[in-house]
């Protein structure tokens, strides 16, 4: 808002400084030019005095008669040898020929008298003394208003100010994920029209994230209901085979997984994630969470890299268990034997790192793994399970906690997923039970 009202300023002012400057030029080709022609007329009338009044009289003796004549002026007459001025080549040629020349420092006009080595010296005038005064009392006056010119600029932006920085503060907020957040400015607010479009937008956004909520989760609900009944009538009937039965309900597991991660998506993909925040001693919780993956996985061989030392930090244990499982799952999925799960600290910040030794990344498709739905060819496909929203769901998560994700290649030969974020994110107020 600064920039603008120095901005807007700027402007009049220039535009002030143009106008007074046209001005100044017209009176210094008007008024200054008549009081310089009247001025010479002057000195043309004072030369012919002094010639009539000093030709009998001796070059000595010229002051003294000057001196003695009742002229009734308000500035001197007085003869000077020409010699007691020191000007430059030009003007005195000037003064030599006649020309009437002025001296400005001392506010007086010099003519040279035919025939002799003595100027006609008129002055100090008290006119020069005027001009030389309104040129000081011109710049102190621009200057004033100048100055000036900031109170009524300030006075007619200062509803503006405090409207646009309203706007600007309830912006932010709905960029922050209250999307609830409306502004209502005064119908003589010059900007009402834009709170109404900005409550306009607002509304259509909140509706557009509303429906997509009520689909997701209308989705889910007719998904999970049929789902369940196939459930029901295949622990019901006998007539299918141990085989056939294994393959329908490890479909079944499949599809419950693909609605759940949809829905944790859904949840995440949104301007403002409610996060539920504690302390925890995240090497224990990691080392205790592993335990379970082990238990479940024999046939692979799971290394714990993690510091010996307790290490509080902050996070969301229910996102964190998404996070690591995800990591982990993804791993194993193409793994050949071998994972290794590390966490580390790095000042205020994080790092819970899983590597595997399969195939690993391309360095070309590392960053677009992270959209949703996406799967490498041919070595990460439909066929080695999941369905996509793995690492979408983690790149979410760090979002959410103001961190980042990451993939390099790991010295285990598979690929190396880094997910960061700072421990020391204000707690969760206690819910209430």
């Amino acid at each position: 808002m600064k920039k603008l009202f120095i901005q807007f300023y700027l402007l009049l002012f220039v535009c002030f400084l143009v106008m007074a400057m046209l001005v100044g030029l017209v009176y210094k080709f008007t008024a200054e030019r008549a009081g310089r022609e009247s001025m010479d007329d002057l000195m043309k009338s004072s030369l012919y005095l002094m010639r009539s009044e000093l030709r009998e009289i001796p070059p000595r003796d010229w002051n003294k008669t000057i001196d003695n004549l009742d002229l009734n002026l308000s500035f001197k007459l007085h003869i000077e040898p020409m010699s007691k001025y020191q000007l430059d080549a030009p003007t005195m040629r000037r003064l030599r020929a006649g020309g009437i020349v002025a001296l400005d420092d001392e506010y007086t006009f010099l003519q040279h008298i035919p025939r002799s080595h003595y100027v006609l010296a008129v002055g100090p005038i008290p006119y020069l003394f005027f001009l030389h005064e309104m040129r000081i009392l011109d710049i102190v006056l621009l200057a004033f208003i100048g100055i000036s010119l900031a109170l009524p600029v300030f006075i007619w932006m200062r509803p503006h100010w405090k409207d646009m920085l309203r706007l600007e503060s309830a912006a932010q907020r709905f960029g922050q994920g209250h999307l609830d957040e409306r502004i209502h400015f005064d119908n003589a607010s010059s900007l009402y029209r834009l709170g109404v479009a900005f409550n306009q937008m607002a509304d259509n956004i909140n509706t557009l994230v509303v429906s997509k909520k009520q689909l997701i989760d209308g989705i889910a609900h007719e998904l999970r209901t049929p789902l369940v009944r196939l459930r029901y009538r295949l622990e019901m009937s006998d007539n299918l085979s141990e085989s056939e039965a294994t393959a329908l309900n490890r479909d079944i597991g499949q599809l419950e997984s693909l609605i759940e991660e949809l829905l944790t998506y859904a949840r995440l993909d949104r301007p403002k994630v409610d996060l539920h925040l504690q302390s925890l001693d995240l090497a224990a919780w990691l080392s205790e969470r592993l335990e379970d993956i082990r238990t479940v996985h024999p046939e692979f061989t799971i290394e714990l890299d993690t510091p010996q030392r307790q290490n509080l930090g902050v996070a969301d244990t229910r996102l964190m268990e998404r996070v690591l499982d995800n990591l982990v799952n993804n791993a194993l999925r193409y793994a050949d034997r071998r994972l290794r799960v590390g966490l580390w600290f790095d000042g205020n910040t994080a790092c819970l790192q899983v590597e595997d030794d399969g195939p690993g990344i391309p360095q070309a498709e590392r960053e677009r793994v992270f959209e949703p739905f996406v799967r490498l060819d041919p070595s990460r496909d439909r066929a080695t399970g999941g369905c996509g929203l793995g690492l979408a769901i983690v790149h979410s998560v760090a979002q959410a906690f103001g961190g980042f994700v990451a993939i390099d290649a790991s010295p285990l030969g598979g690929a190396s997923v880094r997910f960061c974020w700072p421990v020391d994110l204000p707690l969760s107020p206690p819910r209430a039970v």
